[in-house]
């Protein structure tokens, strides 16, 4: 099918995406201007692999999600700065991003932690996404790529696109020039296409965005389903996926993380599952829901010659978001999955059956006020207005040895970024 047949017409109202440059290393440069035009990387929990890299170090060829083991000596001989993850950090410079881009737009989606969808004003176009990208650095001093499209397929690519232009913005062309455009993309950088579907499509012999756009509506929606069916259009400029203001609930709510060292003992496993309660709990009472169930899953390294997995799901009846009530179901499923030989490497604390806050069931036999919820809700606040573990449960204070490695921790929060001169701040 020919794309200027379908029946549905290219949106004629633009959207932009947002795009943080290497958000992470942007970060740490904040407190290192020394580094700005320095190789750094950033590594995942644990310093295990490669999460951000700066341009000069994707120079280097060294990818995303590498193992630190495998190119520590490179980077060490071609000295690169090497931070370990400091997400409480890059939380709360993304909040500080993102306030700034909603008050830019009448109406904003915050897709991920370093990514956010606009809605264009009416009339304008790329200087509006150089005053947007301006803005944004002097204010934050996180550099961004922008990319400006009728939909968000397209406006994914064009950010793409932009990052290697000199200022940073770009929208994605319109009419000829636009199959161009799509013609330069491999399929499997358009967003939304897997491995799987990768493979499927070149089988047709589909290996750019373009010959996916081009391809025929029928074959798509029978081999690749209603999804495939709308990125062919979303390529074409019709906007199948809008703009959501809010932030769709998620069906569950997980914490996990893998042990620096083993975990041999019950007591510093019922600590590990504690700490990733107290986590989920937050997490849960941010969204404004209650959890009906919680799940443990324990993974052993060693276990009597053996890969084990196990879970253990505990009702909570009534749903609650009480870290007390919480904490007590997930050290209950600890201790019962515990057995002495297992050389535990992970935990995960999974909270389901979620249900709203606004609308909890009352019982005959509970008392209508929850404290547990109610000093939980009070220790959040007090965390957010003066540190994360200003109140925290008795049983985590203290150096614990299994929680990550961060061995090169910049260990900044977001009380020093109200420091922080801008002025002058050069980004990418």
């Amino acid at each position: 099918m020919d794309p200027s047949e379908a029946l549905l017409r290219p949106s004629e109202e633009l959207l932009a995406l947002c795009d943080c440059n290497n958000f992470f290393v942007s970060c740490e440069r904040l407190f290192r201007p020394d580094l700005a035009e320095r190789p750094v990387v950033v590594l995942s929990s644990n310093d295990g692999v490669v999460i951000s890299r700066s341009n000069e170090v994707k120079a280097m060829g060294v990818q995303m999600g590498e193992p630190y083991f495998k190119v520590a000596s490179l980077l060490a001989r071609r000295g690169v700065t090497v931070f370990s993850s400091n997400f409480g950090l890059y939380e709360d410079v993304s909040r500080r991003v993102m306030a700034v881009l909603q008050r830019l737009s009448p109406l904003s989606e915050t897709y991920s932690i370093d990514e956010a969808f606009l809605e264009v004003p009416s009339g304008e176009g790329e200087p509006w996404g150089r005053m947007v990208r301006e803005t944004v650095l002097r204010e934050t001093g996180i550099p961004l790529s922008v990319g400006i499209a009728p939909a968000k397929v397209q406006a994914k690519l064009a950010s793409e696109r932009a990052k290697r232009t000199a200022d940073g913005v770009l929208a994605a062309p319109r009419g000829r020039a636009l199959a161009d455009f799509l013609g330069a993309f491999p399929v499997r950088e358009v967003w939304g296409v897997g491995r799987q579907m990768e493979k499927g499509l070149k089988r047709y012999g589909i290996s750019t965005a373009l010959d996916l756009r081009n391809a025929r509506d029928d074959l798509v929606e029978r081999r690749f389903g209603i999804t495939g069916l709308r990125l062919v259009w979303e390529l074409r400029g019709v906007r199948c996926f809008p703009l959501e203001e809010r932030e769709t609930a998620r069906k569950s709510i997980q914490a996990s993380r893998t042990f620096s060292t083993p975990v041999r003992d019950v007591q510093s496993l019922c600590e590990a599952v504690t700490e990733f309660a107290v986590i989920a709990g937050r997490r849960l009472r941010a969204q404004g829901e209650l959890a009906g169930s919680l799940t443990v899953t324990l993974t052993s390294g060693r276990f009597r010659d053996a890969w084990c997995r196990r879970s253990d799901r505990r009702l909570v009846h009534p749903a609650t978001d009480s870290d007390l009530r919480l904490i007590r179901a997930a050290t209950e499923s600890a201790r019962c999955l515990y057995e002495d030989g297992a050389d535990y490497g992970k935990a995960e604390v999974t909270l389901s059956d979620l249900s709203s806050a606004r609308e909890k069931q009352l019982t005959l036999f509970e008392p209508s006020l929850d404290r547990g919820s109610t000093l939980s809700r009070v220790a959040d606040r007090l965390n957010a207005e003066t540190g994360r573990k200003f109140l925290q449960p008795a049983i985590l204070m203290g150096e614990k040895a299994w929680r990550p490695r961060k061995d090169m921790c910049s260990s900044v929060r977001l009380e020093e970024l109200e420091f922080l001169p801008m002025v002058g701040w050069q980004g990418e």
